[in-house]
């Protein structure tokens, strides 16, 4: 007889589903799956296992209660650094379009330090890293180049800056800041 069909290691694993319900179904199922094999292979020692053998193994593995409750608490200790490893590289990411306009070597350094958490953390997936890290480097590689550009022209006795170029210049980097973290965002809430 297969043990998860026997009424107690039924009512056991029901009791395990309904304490875990707030744990998304793919872990709950696994969950239930562990208890069942871990059922099982203690159970295969004995021949004929009686109703006494199967609530001897189900108190070993413990009151339903407590087992939902230690997976409960590994899931929202896994969603608690998922939501920081989330956070991290698009406050350094917004950090650094703000500070690439103001200051633009601390933009970059923030913008190093951006791309190093942005590829830290196992929220996104490498197409999002690599997305995310040529945004945040493009702004201040491309902001470098305009200065240079400006600073050339201004140099050989061209026009002087316009207007439309020093709102371009603040503009451009914070709407690439802006849109990239709301990909980033968007691609973190996708399903893995």
């Amino acid at each position: 007889m297969k043990t998860a069909q026997h009424p107690l290691v039924k009512n056991y694993l029901a009791a395990v589903a309904r304490e875990t319900a707030e744990l998304d179904e793919e872990h709950r199922n696994e969950l239930i799956a562990d208890l069942d094999e871990h059922i099982a292979v203690a159970l295969a020692e004995e021949a004929d296992p009686d109703d006494q053998a199967i609530r001897a193994v189900l108190a070993r593995l413990g009151d339903p209660r407590s087992i939902a409750a230690s997976a409960l608490g590994e899931s929202a200790a896994a969603v608690s650094v998922r939501r920081w490893h989330t956070v991290v590289p698009l406050v350094l990411l917004a950090l650094a379009g703000i500070a690439t306009v103001t200051a633009p070597v601390a933009g970059v350094v923030l913008a190093v330090l951006a791309v190093v958490a942005l590829w830290a953390t196992p929220q996104w997936k490498t197409r999002d890293k690599v997305i995310g890290t040529a945004a945040a480097l493009l702004v201040p590689v491309l902001l470098a180049l305009l200065g240079l550009l400006l600073g050339l022209e201004i140099a050989t006795g061209g026009v002087a800056m316009g207007t439309w170029t020093i709102l371009a210049a603040v503009i451009f980097p914070l709407a690439v800041t802006a849109a990239t973290c709301v990909y980033l965002v968007r691609a973190g809430q996708r399903p893995a």
